[in-house]
C-alpha cells in the first residue's frame, strides 16, 4: 500500500472567495479535497499524481490555476500545511520550521520561546513527559500528527448530489405516448428523491438524446419550489408538441437545475397552494412574462418599484408617507389645469380632451428628485424638479392624483388613480 500524501494551497492575500466552491472544483485532480480556512484548501492527492505527470507536474499545474499561491506536499496533511506556508518551495523538512506550522495557539508558542525554544528541532528534542506536564498536550499531540505518528481529523468535502434521473432506451422511441410515459416515470423517480432531500425544484429540465446526436429539451419554472409529480409531468406535456424526436430517442433524462428547501406537508392539512396556477402561467406565458413588484430605495413614485422574479423571497413594504394610489400611470401624463394661485390646487383640469372640475382636493406633498443619484445638470435648476402632489376628486367622484412640476412656469401631469 503506497503512503498517503497531502498537498496543501496557500492562497495569496485577495478578495474574499469561496474555499468550499473551490475545494470541490480541485476534485477534479484528486476525489477527496477539503477547504482548509482562512486560506487555504488541502488535497489527499495519493495515488493521483500520475495522472497529471507526478507530484511535480500536478504542482505546476495547481500553480498555474492559483498564481501567487503557495504549494507543497507532505506525508501529512499538517506538514503540508506547514510547509505551504513556512518552508521555501520544494522543501521537504518540517525541523527547521518555526514553531507556528504546527498550528500551536499563539499562548503556547510564547511559553516556548520564553525558554529557547523557537523552531520544531528544538521541539523534537524536548523530553516527551516534561513536554506535556510543562505546556500541556496539545505541543505532543500536533507534533505527533505532522510526524504521521498519530491521525488526524479531517473533514473532506462530498460532492453536492446531482438531481437528475435518466433512462435510456435498448430500442429508440419516438411514439407520443412512450414519451409521456418516460416522463412520467422519470417525475416519480426524481420527486421521490426530491422528498427524501427534503427539497423541491424551481427549475427543471428534460433532455432528449436522439439517435441523430441532436438533444431537444424542455426547460419549466416553478413560482414555489415544487415535487409534484403530476403537476410536473402535465407541464412537461403541454410543452412535448414541440419536441421533434427524429428517428427515435436513445434516452431521457430529466433533471432539478436548481432546488430550494421545502417543508413536508401535513397529512389531512389543506392550504390554499396558489404556486399550481402560476407554474401553469409562469411555463405558458415564459419568465419574462410574469412578474412581482418589490419595493426599492426611492422617492420618486414610478421609480419606488421594481420588477422581480415569481420566486423571489416576500418583502415587507414600507409604509407610505402619505396615501398613494391604487393605480398609477407607467409615465406621468400631461395635462392643462388652471389653479388661482400657483400654489394652490387646480380647480380645474382637460385631460385626454375631457374636463374634470375639482370638488375637494388635499396636498401638496412634496417631493424632489433623489439628487445624490444623478450628476449635476447646470442646464436645468434644480427647482423646476420639485413636483407637488394633491390627490383631487372631481364632481363626477372620480379621484386623481396630480402634481405640479416646477415653479415658475408650473407644467401640470396626472399620474394615478385612487379609484
Amino acid at each position: 500500500m503506497s503512503p498517503r500524501r497531502f498537498l496543501s494551497i496557500c492562497l495569496p492575500p485577495a478578495a474574499p472567495v469561496d474555499l468550499t466552491r473551490l475545494a470541490l472544483w480541485c476534485q477534479c485532480f484528486s476525489p477527496l479535497t477539503a477547504p482548509d480556512p482562512p486560506d487555504g484548501l488541502l488535497l489527499d492527492v495519493s495515488g493521483c499524481a500520475h495522472l497529471f505527470g507526478g507530484e511535480a507536474g500536478l504542482l505546476a499545474r495547481l500553480a498555474a490555476r492559483f498564481p501567487g499561491a503557495r504549494l507543497a506536499v507532505a506525508d501529512t496533511a499538517l506538514a503540508a500545511w506547514g510547509l505551504a506556508r513556512y518552508a521555501a518551495p520544494g522543501a521537504t523538512d518540517i525541523s527547521p520550521l518555526p514553531l507556528a506550522a504546527l498550528r500551536l495557539p499563539e499562548r503556547t508558542i510564547t511559553r516556548l520561546r520564553r525558554v529557547g525554544v523557537r523552531h520544531i528541532e528544538a521541539l523534537m528534542r524536548l523530553p516527551r513527559a516534561e513536554l506535556t506536564a510543562g505546556y500541556g498536550p496539545e505541543p505532543l499531540r500536533q507534533l505527533a500528527r505532522a510526524l504521521g505518528q498519530a491521525p488526524e481529523p479531517l473533514n473532506f468535502v462530498r460532492e453536492p448530489p446531482d438531481w437528475c434521473e435518466t433512462e435510456p432506451y435498448a430500442e429508440p422511441i419516438f411514439a407520443p405516448a412512450q414519451l409521456q410515459a418516460a416522463l412520467a416515470r422519470l417525475g416519480a423517480k426524481l420527486c421521490a428523491r426530491l422528498e427524501d432531500g427534503g427539497l423541491g425544484a424551481t427549475a427543471l429540465a428534460a433532455r432528449f438524446y436522439r439517435i441523430d446526436r441532436q438533444r431537444p429539451e424542455i426547460l419549466l419554472g416553478f413560482a414555489a419550489a415544487c415535487r409534484d409529480e403530476h403537476q410536473i409531468s402535465k407541464l412537461l406535456n403541454e410543452k412535448l408538441a414541440s419536441i421533434d424526436p427524429g428517428f427515435g430517442v436513445e434516452a431521457i433524462s430529466l433533471e432539478a437545475l436548481t432546488t430550494e428547501p421545502m417543508q413536508p406537508e401535513q397529512c389531512g392539512s389543506r392550504t390554499d397552494d396558489f404556486s399550481v396556477p402560476l407554474n401553469t402561467l409562469l411555463n405558458r406565458l415564459g419568465p419574462t412574462k410574469i412578474w412581482r413588484m418589490v419595493p426599492h430605495a426611492s422617492y420618486i413614485p414610478e421609480y419606488a418599484v421594481r420588477r422581480a422574479k415569481i420566486n423571489a423571497a416576500p418583502v415587507t413594504w414600507p409604509r407610505p408617507p402619505h396615501p398613494r394610489p391604487l393605480r398609477l400611470l407607467p409615465r406621468p401624463d400631461a395635462i392643462t389645469a388652471i389653479a388661482p394661485v400657483p400654489d394652490d390646487p387646480p380647480v380645474f383640469f382637460t385631460w385626454r380632451g375631457q374636463g374634470h372640475r375639482i370638488a375637494h382636493a388635499t396636498g401638496p406633498e412634496r417631493i424632489a428628485r433623489d439628487w445624490w443619484c444623478h450628476p449635476h445638470d447646470n442646464t436645468r435648476p434644480e427647482a423646476g424638479k420639485i413636483r407637488d402632489y394633491y390627490a383631487v376628486e372631481d364632481t363626477q367622484g372620480a379621484r386623481f392624483w396630480l402634481f405640479r412640476a416646477g415653479l415658475h412656469p408650473a407644467r401640470w401631469y396626472v399620474h394615478g388613480f385612487f379609484g
